[in-house]
């Protein structure tokens, strides 16, 4: 099974780098053709789908990686934790922060907010932290 996902990897990549090289059908069916004697991805073993793709870069194909998306619900996890522990500090009630989402975002709960608007709801309870050291 191992080997039919590479040679479907394989593939994919050929065909992503057939559209970036903007190759026509028939373009792209002789350049098969010629480089392995087969008109086809799917007639291929992995050696000539290597081949073919060695090819393509040749002609100017690059490979776009994709970038690893973070993992939010384990940053909101933490970021929740925070605004937790502040609230904590401040001797202040869980709805308090509840009461910042709903009037900064329009959110009922905090622990609703996106990853983004959690790092904000935490600069807002240090703002409210410093102008309270500020009375003092």
């Amino acid at each position: 099974m191992h080997q039919n996902n590479q040679r479907q990897a394989l593939i994919a990549k050929i065909h992503i780098a057939k559209n970036q090289l903007k190759l026509d059908e028939d373009t792209y069916r002789q350049m098969l053709q010629g480089l392995t004697g087969k008109a086809s991805c799917r007639l291929m073993k992995i050696a000539d789908l290597n081949k073919v793709l060695e090819a393509m870069k040749r002609r100017g194909f690059k490979a776009q990686h994709k970038q690893k998306r973070p993992e939010p619900a384990k940053y909101k996890a933490i970021y929740l934790a925070k605004i937790t522990a502040l609230l904590c500090q401040y001797k202040l009630p869980p709805s308090y922060a509840d009461s910042m989402a709903k009037q900064a975002f329009g959110v009922d709960f905090v622990h609703w907010l996106s990853v983004d608007k959690l790092k904000k709801v935490i600069q807002m309870l240090a703002v409210y932290h410093q102008r309270q050291q500020q009375k003092r």
